[in-house]
């Protein structure tokens, strides 16, 4: 029997999100038919409101509706730059209410197997505003994946000779695991615990050294 073509269509859109593979994604689409029309409808318009209401800050890269928390606050330290690889990350420091510097958001972190490039997740733009804004401290608050770690290696690799610190976050969080699954207290302790890494001497995964 041939599959229905708009179903399809719904079931390729959910297969886009991360984390969601074929058969999610079709159940997804079926249980959208499922829905009453009040409850599709309240869908539509959460998807319409967020296309039309929320911004990504051309400087941190976290999403807001009106200004952006963090860029708007005077009281930042813009000395200070903390670095993830997705914006909801920022939420997960900003809950423990023990930073105060500001943040960079890279497009995902650098992939041979994905093709992602340090063009391509953003970096140039980080080492332009770390010269722009004099940063004294970069804090990396990357996934402890090989992914993860191969960009905070290249990161280690072209601040090395500047005068910015490089730290990393420290104790606490476990190798291969993201800040989203973190609790405040733990990722408040790395933190806090960070380490310096600016003249660590180690070689990018497979002996790049670029």
């Amino acid at each position: 029997m041939k599959e229905i073509p708009t179903v399809e269509e719904l079931t390729a859109c959910f297969r886009q999100l991360p984390g969601i593979g074929s058969k999610t994604a079709e159940r997804l689409a079926y249980a959208t038919l499922n829905l009453t029309s009040e409850e599709r409808a309240a869908f539509e318009r959460a998807l319409e409101d967020v296309d039309k209401k929320v911004h990504r800050c051309p400087n941190c890269g976290l999403f807001y509706e009106d200004v952006c928390p963090v860029c708007s606050d005077p009281s930042r330290n813009p000395k200070q730059v903390l670095v993830v690889s997705q914006s909801k990350d920022i939420y997960s420091i900003e809950r423990t209410k023990s930073y105060h510097g500001t943040y960079f958001t890279l497009n995902g972190t650098l992939s041979m197997l994905h093709n992602r490039t340090p063009e391509e997740i953003g970096i140039p733009r980080l080492i332009e505003r770390i010269e722009r804004d004099g940063v004294e401290e970069v804090i990396l608050a990357l996934p402890t994946d090989l992914d993860g770690e191969t960009t905070a290696l290249y990161l280690q690799n072209r601040l090395k000779g500047t005068k910015t610190r490089l730290t990393r976050l420290a104790y606490g969080i476990p190798v291969g695991t993201n800040l989203e699954y973190l609790d405040n207290q733990t990722i408040a302790q790395s933190l806090e615990g960070r380490r310096d890494v600016s003249q660590e001497k180690k070689d990018l995964p497979g002996g790049d050294k670029e």
